[in-house]
């Protein structure tokens, strides 16, 4: 089962959705602006300057959008450097309902599952759920041919 929303858990309201595993959320009302990653997976680049979008970045990043922009979701911290090098705050993210974002985002074919040490509180859930994924030939792994492994 995905893992459930934990007690240490934070309310934030996303605001825009950058590409399929990234976006800007604020914590508050008059809270800076955050932008962040989801921890534990890897989606198609589709915005990445200089470059063409990779095959089915396009379709997670909508999917992403569709399922996040300006909505409220729940948000936590795993333990280890809370931002990337490139700054972005790391979290793992819950719809209310208790959807975890990135375990349906490689569910359907929109992500890889990314294994970073720390941060790898639910990799075993994503990898087993990206085996899946790439058995059933969903999103990415039907769309593309030649998908690059980040294991």
């Amino acid at each position: 089962p995905a893992p459930p929303i934990p007690s240490n858990a934070f309310d934030a309201m996303v605001e825009r959705v950058v590409d399929g595993d990234t976006f800007i959320a604020r914590r508050g009302p008059g809270s800076p602006r955050l932008r962040v990653r989801i921890i534990g997976i890897d989606a198609p680049e589709s915005v990445r300057p200089g470059t063409p979008p990779q095959c089915h970045g396009a379709q997670a990043s909508a999917y992403l959008a569709g399922l996040l922009k300006e909505r409220r979701v729940r948000a936590a911290y795993q333990l280890g450097r809370p931002q990337d090098r490139f700054g972005r705050e790391l979290w793992d993210v819950w719809l209310p309902d208790g959807t975890f974002v990135a375990g349906q985002a490689v569910q359907l074919g929109n992500a890889r599952a990314l294994r970073l040490r720390p941060h790898v509180r639910h990799a075993a859930y994503l990898s087993a759920t990206e085996a899946a994924a790439r058995m059933s030939g969903a999103g990415l792994w039907g769309a593309c041919p030649a998908v690059p492994s980040t294991q």
